[in-house]
C-alpha cells in the first residue's frame, strides 16, 4: 500500500510539472580566498507569482558531484533574491542566501530572468553566515546539452 501511494504522489507531481516551463544551467561561484565553486542547476515556477524553486549540484573540477540542494526565490522590483540549502554526501547541511539586480524593467517575471541568462550570463551575490561572495549563472533552453 505505501509503495503504491508513493507512486501516486510521484506521478502526479511530474503531471503537475509537465505543462509548466522549466529552466536549467550551470553556475560558478567565489567566496573569498576560499576559491571557487561551479555546479548545475534546475527551476521550475513556483505557486506564487514571481516565485521559482529548484535544485542545484556542486561539482569537483572532473565533474564529481560533491553536494546536492535545494533552492527558492521571489522577486521584489528589481531584485531578485533567495535562499538555498546543500547536503553533502557525509549528510551535513549548510543554508544561506542570495540575491541579484539585473538590468531588466521592474515588471519582469522570472522567466525574463532565465530567458537573459541564455543569451549572457547573470551574476549576483550570495552568502552563509560571515562567508559570502559572487556567482553567475548561464541557463540553456529545457532539454539542451549543457557543458561546463
Amino acid at each position: 500500500m505505501r509503495r503504491l501511494a508513493w507512486s501516486a504522489l510521484l506521478l502526479s507531481s511530474f503531471l503537475l510539472a509537465a505543462g509548466q516551463p522549466t529552466w536549467q544551467g550551470t553556475w560558478a561561484a567565489t567566496a573569498g580566498a576560499s576559491g571557487a565553486f561551479a555546479g548545475t542547476w534546475n527551476a521550475v515556477p513556483g505557486e506564487a507569482p514571481d516565485t521559482v524553486a529548484g535544485n542545484w549540484s556542486l561539482r569537483d573540477q572532473n565533474g564529481a558531484e560533491l553536494a546536492t540542494g535545494t533552492w527558492a526565490a521571489g522577486k521584489e522590483g528589481k531584485v531578485w533574491k533567495g535562499t538555498w540549502q546543500a547536503r553533502r554526501p557525509s549528510g551535513q547541511v549548510y543554508d544561506g542566501a542570495w540575491r541579484a539586480q539585473v538590468d531588466l524593467p521592474a515588471t519582469s517575471h522570472f522567466a525574463r530572468l532565465f530567458e537573459a541568462a541564455i543569451a549572457k550570463a547573470v551574476s549576483g551575490s550570495w552568502g552563509i553566515g560571515n562567508l559570502g561572495g559572487a556567482w553567475t549563472i548561464r541557463a540553456y533552453p529545457a532539454g539542451a546539452g549543457q557543458t561546463q
